[in-house]
């Protein structure tokens, strides 16, 4: 055996591991949820699944809140992402095509900003939020995860649009396009995948957002996927089938968006390393 297929056998072998490694905790919650409710502390247990049900599915969905759960983390992550994803673009193009002081700064202010954890300024949001009667609202949560959103966005777009020749908007104006419609037309078709990134981090931390989500909601009927999960466990019992059913349906919107779109956000990535 040559040393160069050894080596390619050791490669493949560590990849294996690790998706061993890494798959498992999925595995186990997609067993753990179509398994009967009485079999799940009956040992012996087992790694494969002898009996199957959608008890754990039904009582999900038809005996608590998560339908409304479920609801609100759609409310809330889709108009956070439409929120970051636009104003991410004009800042980013602002930041591209303007000259003003400090617009350098400003642009590595953006990503600064973004270090802050989510708890740090929980508090102050917090404050403000409770005196302007925005707890317990889409509109409150909502802004609060694109405060988390849109400087990471920023600095995404940022570094995109310095990418798209500028001669293309120029030959756009000297037909007489106006700059919206030039950005709209030229630059944004070439953005694409960026913005699919900007878009794709601002849903994937919206969804799956526990800090913000259990500091501004206390209302059952307000809370998100994250939080709703959480009441399953109770001072007497936790409900295990719920929680790891409940787990599954939350994980499968992300997956499929990664799944999906991990060629567009690969291709951003390479772009933020070159800059």
């Amino acid at each position: 055996m040559t040393r160069r297929r050894l080596q390619t056998i050791v490669i493949y072998v560590g990849i294996i591991f690790v998706v061993l490694v890494m798959g498992f905790p999925l595995y186990w919650m997609v067993k753990t949820s179509v398994e009967p409710p009485t079999t799940l502390f009956s040992p012996p247990y087992s790694y494969i699944p002898t009996t199957f049900s959608g008890e754990n599915y039904r009582l999900l969905l038809f005996e608590t809140y998560f339908p409304t759960f479920l609801k609100n983390s759609v409310i809330v992550a889709f108009f956070c992402t439409l929120i970051s994803a636009v104003v991410s673009v004009l800042a980013g193009y602002g930041l591209t095509r303007f000259e003003f002081p400090g617009k350098k700064l400003i642009a590595r202010g953006t990503l600064f900003s973004y270090m802050f954890p989510p708890l740090m300024l929980g508090i102050p949001l917090y404050i403000i939020f409770d005196s302007l009667g925005l707890r317990n609202t889409y509109v409150g949560l909502v802004l609060a995860h694109a405060s988390i959103g849109i400087p990471l966005g920023t600095w995404i777009m940022w570094q995109y649009f310095q990418i798209v020749p500028k001669s293309l908007e120029e030959a756009a104006w000297v037909s007489g396009a106006s700059r919206m419609r030039t950005l709209r037309e030229v630059v944004l078709p070439i953005a694409t995948p960026g913005i699919i990134t900007v878009s794709t981090f601002a849903f994937a931390f919206s969804w799956n957002d526990y800090t913000y989500a259990k500091i501004f909601q206390d209302d059952i009927t307000m809370f998100t996927v994250t939080t709703g999960i959480n009441s399953f466990v109770e001072r007497t019992a936790v409900h295990w089938g719920l929680i790891q059913a409940g787990a599954t349906l939350i994980t499968i919107p992300t997956l499929i968006i990664i799944v999906f779109l991990q060629r567009q956000l690969l291709e951003s990535m390479a772009v933020g390393g070159l800059k």
